[in-house]
């Protein structure tokens, strides 16, 4: 397994933050390149787990959402490791544009 960390500062406020991430979820499959299924589950008021599966592949993504930044770990499965860069930055890049969406 590989993983990759992220940071992303903001100055939403935690509840802010949360909302906005809820509400772009579920347009977050549309945009796996050559498709995928996503599954979210809060498992605090501050903590989302993410399960992205594509190409048959399973990716984690573990998010902490704070008051002035959302903190991840993306998880990468061995057989899609080469592409550990890409596929953080894909869930770090969503994330923001999210973030950014009021």
């Amino acid at each position: 397994m590989a993983s990759v960390n992220f940071d992303i500062p903001h100055e939403l406020g935690h509840a802010e933050a949360r909302r906005r991430i809820e509400r772009g979820l579920p347009k977050l499959e549309s945009k796996i390149p050559g498709g995928g299924q996503v599954s979210s589950e809060w498992v605090a008021d501050d903590r989302l787990m993410l399960t992205i599966i594509a190409m048959g592949q399973t990716v984690k993504a573990d998010m902490a959402v704070a008051d002035r930044a959302i903190t991840g770990t993306v998880t990468i499965p061995m057989m899609l490791s080469m592409m550990a860069g890409p596929i953080g930055e894909f869930v770090k890049t969503s994330a923001e544009k999210m973030l950014a969406k009021g």
